[in-house]
Order: C-alpha cells, then structure tokens, then sequence
C-alpha cells in the first residue's frame, strides 16, 4: 500500500521558511572564548546566550565559523535536538563535553586557537516531530559546505527530494 502526503507544497514552504530564519544574519550570535579556554569564565561570559536558549528550547540550530579574525562567517554544521536538550547539546559543541557525544567541541577549539571566530542560530520546529526533517533535508542541501557534518554517519532516512 502506497500513502501519498498531499500537502507536499506546504512542505516544502515551512522548509524553505526554516532555512531563511535558521540563516538569517540577525539571529546569529557569536560566541566569546578566552585565550586560556576557561570553560566557567566561557559559560559566564555567554550566559545570556544559553538562558536564551533555555528559554527558547530550539531544536535546530547551525554553527558558522571564520578562519580568523577578519574573514567571513562560513556554514559549518547543522545539527538537531530535542527541545528540552538544546541547552546542553550546544554546550556540548562550543563549550564542554561528554567524550561519547558526538559533539564539535574539537574543531570550534582548534578554530578559536588559531584566531577564528564562532557563531551559532537557532530555530524551534513545531511539531519537534518535524526536527529530523528539516535538519536532514538542509543538510541534503548545503552537504558541500557542512565541512563538520560526516557523511554517512547518520541514516539517510528522508529523501534527497519531496
């Protein structure tokens, strides 16, 4: 039996709505980092960024970096959570982490180092449900610049077209 989703346009609307806010320069929002990588001093100077997130519960979110200092903010990953985990998922990546997620965190470290910048957005995708779409489908789509994203590490399970 074959089950047709007939709103395929709506669809395709409230993903292209998802992008334009996820990617919009206004809601993006650097991080600041210290030489020494003092992670309570990090978390203290960031921590109106993360009650915001705490507030807001996104369940998307994208990770632009830059190569130092006076370079241009590039899409590097795109990743997903659950609404009630996104404050801990972002700490994961920019902050601190648990060796067993599969969190950033080493790459935005080496890029801070070196004299890069780091910049996160964030959407919430209601129904949550709706989540693991969206992600997969833009990470279908910008997969040549999401140099963070590994291939083939997560199941294909949308396809690359509605």
């Amino acid at each position: 039996m074959t089950l047709i989703f007939e709103q395929k346009i709506e669809l395709e609307q409230f993903l292209e709505e998802c992008e334009s806010k996820l990617f919009a320069e206004e809601i993006k929002v650097e991080i600041i980092y210290n030489p020494k990588w003092d992670i309570s001093e990090i978390k203290n100077t960031n921590n109106k960024l993360f009650d915001s997130i705490g507030e807001i519960k996104p369940n998307i979110y994208a990770i632009f970096a830059t190569e130092n200092k006076d370079s241009d903010f590039r899409l590097k990953y795109i990743g997903q959570t659950n609404s009630q985990g996104a404050r801990t998922r972002l700490t994961n990546h920019l902050i601190t982490k648990n060796d067993k997620t599969g969190a950033q965190l080493e790459k935005v470290k080496s890029i801070v180092k070196n004299g890069g910048r780091i910049k996160i957005s964030f959407i919430k995708i209601e129904p949550e449900s709706l989540r693991h779409y969206i992600e997969e489908m833009l990470i279908e789509k910008y997969k040549n610049k999401l140099e963070w994203n590994t291939p083939g590490k997560r199941k294909n399970s949308f396809p690359s077209k509605i």
